[in-house]
């Protein structure tokens, strides 16, 4: 046996020794949220219930699930769906206008005091999405009761129901009340539905074996340290296809997201526009799409009337805190505001200099550039700004350590300045490097 035959025989043995007992975890926890979901719809789909009942099985459901999937930290989420009800329906009896703001204060609040002060670092990384989903409801509720947009306040059963849904108590993601109800109404029963839950959970188990076992395999450590960077970036990115591939399994299993024919219109994130991005504009709105609506919906349109930047600045602030008191998410997404703002502004100048379509977004056909976007002087530009975004996005990536350890206890202050600091803070430098040419052009 040559050495050729010999190194393709050890690559498909770790492939497989690897891929099998990552597989076999992904759908032990796949099976947990597909059964609590079935459940739910089946129910639905077969008994004619009343329109509280169908909330308080959706509640119960979903509180079973949380309960079973982390134990007795569920009663965290649970404390807070029961204690922003009560909250919200004392300022309703204070003010029809200032709900939204309180209680968005409140629920941030009390989630920085949990991860500073009540619960320990370990339980925390394991309920923080929970939580956050969890927050985003809440605050959408109290926001759209200001805006006059349900015709009465929520009784306890419907806000139970909707805070703690099984289609997206656990992975995700955002959903509206109008929708969720909207849904949970939907009554179907077809193969096809069935065959787009496998499909979903084939994708997702594919991001999983890439993340855990691909793409870490494929370029070594002892190469260019910017290499080694993008891949643990990519390694990062495509553990977050496979939670978003798996909140999707998750909603299609209950029936939200589908048409009464079976069609899926359900999407959470977009890897085609961000493994091959035209800018770090594009990448911010499909990297979570429905968390990218709610900010702006709730957040950036709210804060508009104080001016723009003043909205962008509160709609990355409102990100960061939900994600909680961690500077290295604040660092990554403050960075990524950053980034991204100078790109836009240098890119709108760029091509209103040289008449180019070279925005951050793409044109729409009708635009008055002169040089379209198959010109060859917009291709080369825009082929280099998506160059400078994958640069960024390794950057950016690289801290998100693999490891389970540094996950379970949370990323430090240490971690994230070092791995910056391997790769000389290049990417801080460059986008002052493109501030200087935006602000001199």
């Amino acid at each position: 046996m040559n050495e050729e035959e010999e190194y393709t025989i050890n690559t498909w043995s770790y492939l497989s020794l690897c891929a099998e007992p990552t597989i076999c975890e992904g759908l032990r926890f796949a099976k947990d949220l597909i059964v609590a979901n079935l459940l739910l719809r089946f129910i639905i789909q077969s008994i004619s219930l009343p329109h509280n009942v169908r909330h308080s099985i959706s509640m119960a459901i979903g509180t079973f699930l949380l309960y079973y999937s982390i134990g007795p930290a569920a009663m965290w989420t649970v404390g807070l769906t029961a204690g922003s009800y009560i909250f919200m329906l004392f300022l309703s009896f204070i003010t029809k206008r200032l709900r939204g703001l309180f209680l968005s204060v409140m629920v941030i609040a009390f989630l920085l005091l949990c991860e500073i002060y009540i619960v320990n670092p370990k339980m925390w990384q394991q309920i923080r999405g929970m939580q956050m989903v969890a927050a985003m409801k809440i605050i959408s509720v109290a926001i759209e009761l200001d805006r006059d947009l349900f015709k009465q306040m929520l009784n306890p059963v419907e806000f139970g129901g909707y805070i703690l849904c099984p289609a997206n108590c656990i992975l995700g993601p955002w959903i509206s009340f109008h929708m969720y109800s909207t849904y949970l109404e939907v009554k179907f029963l077809n193969k096809r539905w069935f065959k787009i839950i496998l499909l979903n959970l084939l994708l997702a188990m594919c991001f999983l074996v890439l993340s855990n076992c691909i793409v870490p395999w494929y370029i070594d450590d002892d190469i260019s340290k910017w290499l080694v960077a993008y891949r643990d970036a990519q390694a990062f990115r495509m553990s977050h296809y496979f939670v978003s591939s798996m909140s999707i399994v998750s909603m299609i299993s209950a029936g939200f997201g589908l048409t009464n024919d079976c069609h899926s219109d359900l999407q959470v994130t977009n890897p085609f526009f961000i493994e091959l991005p035209r800018s770090l504009v594009q990448v911010v709105i499909y990297w979570n799409m429905p968390m990218h609506q709610w900010l702006k919906k709730y957040v950036f349109k709210t804060c508009q009337v104080y001016g723009q930047f003043t909205a962008i600045l509160a709609t990355y602030a409102v990100s960061s805190f939900l994600h909680g008191l961690n500077f290295q998410f604040s660092a990554v997404l403050l960075s990524i505001g950053t980034f991204s703002y100078v790109e836009y502004n240098l890119r709108f100048k760029v091509a209103c200099a040289l008449e180019v379509c070279c925005l951050a977004n793409p044109c729409i056909k009708q635009c008055e550039h002169r040089y379209k976007k198959n010109s060859s002087l917009a291709v080369f530009l825009n082929t280099l700004f998506s160059l400078i975004t994958i640069i960024h996005l390794a950057y950016l990536g690289v801290m998100f350590e693999a490891s389970f350890t540094v996950q379970e206890s949370g990323y430090s202050y240490h971690h994230t300045i070092s791995k910056w600091e391997n790769l000389n803070y290049f990417s801080h430098g460059f986008t002052l490097f493109m501030y200087i040419i935006y602000v001199m052009m």
